[in-house]
């Protein structure tokens, strides 16, 4: 009943989580159908992609993009996101008044800033808003050295990380809640991101997105123990 948006499958990890168990899947699927909380959902029509990007690790392939949300005391408000394709972290977001390059450049910015980002490491994705398209903010992305990839025109199935995770925002925070005030709007969206960088996901086979990063981070201190040189006449472990 907490998790009312959620199928079966996670509905699933979300329990196995709590109770510490192994819980049979099937059981929670007719448990679920005996409450009526499951819905049934149309498969939505596949197009053919125009090119394929295979994601191996993290800061590789981010995207960007950007949304509304009703604020009582502005009207509407614009909030731009940008998702790690890999671990599927949200590592910036910013929700302001006016969504011009200006604002999307300030994101960029700071998420380069706080992630390391070196020259020729990162692609970022987008649509063809005229905040994405515009000649400043192109530019940037040139004296950052951040490679620009934008989708098709009318497909948003290019930028499906964040498109998804968009989806689940309103469904989880943004339509159960009026917001008064920018500040209202930014607390209750600020602690969807905490809950959701522990939440598990099914695209990282039910693990967190904090988990999955933890696991690359681990990964990478291994390679630098084991590329370490001598020390004593053994080897660093």
């Amino acid at each position: 009943m907490a998790n009312q948006t959620d199928g079966y499958r996670m509905v699933c990890a979300l329990v196995r989580r709590k109770l510490g168990v192994a819980v049979n899947r099937k059981r929670v699927l007719r448990v679920m159908r005996e409450q009526k909380l499951i819905q049934r959902r149309r498969p939505p029509e596949r197009r053919k992609r125009p090119g394929f990007f295979r994601v191996e690790r993290p800061r590789q392939l981010w995207q960007l993009d950007q949304t509304s949300v009703w604020v009582a005391e502005h009207g509407w408000t614009y909030l731009m996101a940008i998702i790690d394709c890999c671990t599927r972290e949200i590592v910036a977001w910013q929700l302001e008044l006016r969504c011009r390059a200006d604002e999307a450049i300030t994101l960029i910015d700071r998420a380069a800033a706080v992630h390391g980002i070196g020259p020729g490491e990162l692609t970022l994705g987008s649509d063809n808003g005229s905040s994405f398209t515009a000649r400043r903010f192109r530019a940037r992305l040139g004296e950052l050295g951040i490679r620009h990839r934008r989708g098709g025109y009318r497909d948003p199935e290019s930028q499906a990380f964040i498109e998804s995770w968009f989806g689940k925002l309103k469904e989880r925070e943004v339509w159960l809640n009026e917001y008064e005030t920018l500040d209202d709007a930014r607390q209750g969206i600020g602690g969807y991101v905490d809950r959701y960088h522990h939440r598990p996901h099914s695209g990282l086979d039910y693990r967190t997105p904090t988990e999955v990063r933890r696991t690359w981070e681990d990964l990478q201190e291994l390679q630098k123990l084991a590329g370490a040189p001598r020390v004593g006449g053994g080897r660093l472990s």
